[in-house]
């Protein structure tokens, strides 16, 4: 039980703090204008000054001044702050490339190599 009740809290504290209550508020105060507006015109005139944007009620009002400080809010406190602990360092991705020559070693019988001398060498104490 304890652990519903925190879970509702907790969507609910989400759900308030990205601000969908103002979207929640307007229908109510739209069809609170309609029955204000029903009760001096028709109905179809009072839908019509309900959306027109001409006749906001104080409700209206209260929302759009909410919404529009709530994003100036969250303009200003968007600023970038110094970390001065953490250094950035280059990284290298690739080493410098230093070009080596070799001198060419051919492998195989091409006669480059000495052959023994024929026929072998005999000692001289023999």
């Amino acid at each position: 039980m304890v652990l519903t009740v925190a879970r509702i809290t907790l969507v609910l504290v989400v759900c308030l703090s990205i601000g969908p209550h103002w979207a929640a508020l307007q229908p109510v105060a739209w069809a609170t204008m309609i029955v204000e507006y029903s009760q001096c015109a028709p109905l179809a005139k009072a839908v019509a000054d309900t959306f027109d944007g001409n006749h906001p009620c104080g409700l209206c009002k209260h929302i759009n001044r909410a919404q529009h400080s709530e994003k100036k809010r969250e303009t200003q406190s968007t600023t970038v702050k110094q970390d001065l602990l953490c250094v950035k360092r280059a990284v290298l991705l690739f080493r410098s490339y230093t070009d080596l020559s070799f001198p060419a070693k051919h492998l195989g019988g091409t006669g480059e190599t000495p052959s023994p001398p024929i026929p072998p060498p005999r000692s001289a104490l023999g």
